[in-house]
């Protein structure tokens, strides 16, 4: 903030959209055009704003935990916004500076909310890429790879490890 107590724009629209139908929709698209931009700004290429989320999201940065405002993001809507500040200045992590990830990792996310980090990531990977997610037993492991072939994903393997399940998913080409 410029101003001692003066608040961003971006805190000042959030202030004025709580409570309004569709304020957690925006709240969402508003971290997806964040991430997009943070990108942009630091590689000086344009990446569509739902593979720059399912980037940040999958590689599960502490300082960012996005899975976890993405859950509820009316409740973290300050978070958000000095997120979206904070893209405009800070540099992209490493952990972001390569290709398209290869693991997401869900132990510990409870239902519905792994299901809908699994199908946002896989919703900005390109067509036929491959990822590898980590599922605790119980309703993750029944309810997740289900989700993903209702969408059209390929399911490969289905492996239980010590403690968790891994599965892998390849994308399905879009049809229109």
């Amino acid at each position: 903030m410029s101003v001692k107590n003066e608040k961003h724009a971006l805190e000042k629209w959030m202030d004025a959209q709580k409570g309004n139908p569709g304020f957690e929709i925006a709240l969402r698209k508003l971290i997806s055009f964040a991430c997009s931009e943070w990108y942009r700004r630091e590689n000086l290429v344009t990446i569509a704003p739902e593979e720059a989320l399912a980037r940040v999201l999958a590689t599960n940065l502490p300082e960012y935990p996005l899975g976890k405002w993405l859950d509820s993001p009316a409740r973290f809507a300050p978070e958000i916004a000095d997120f979206c500040e904070r893209t405009k200045v800070d540099p992209l992590p490493e952990a972001l500076k390569g290709g398209v990830p290869t693991l997401l990792d869900l132990r510990g996310v409870v239902c519905p909310n792994n299901s809908m980090r699994s199908r946002l990531v896989m919703s900005g990977l390109p067509d036929g890429a491959e990822l590898e997610i980590y599922l605790d037993d119980g309703s993750p492991i029944e309810n997740v790879p289900g989700a993903l072939v209702a969408d059209g994903h390929v399911v490969k393997k289905r492996q239980k490890k010590e403690g968790f399940w891994s599965i892998s998913v390849v994308k399905r080409p879009v049809r229109v």
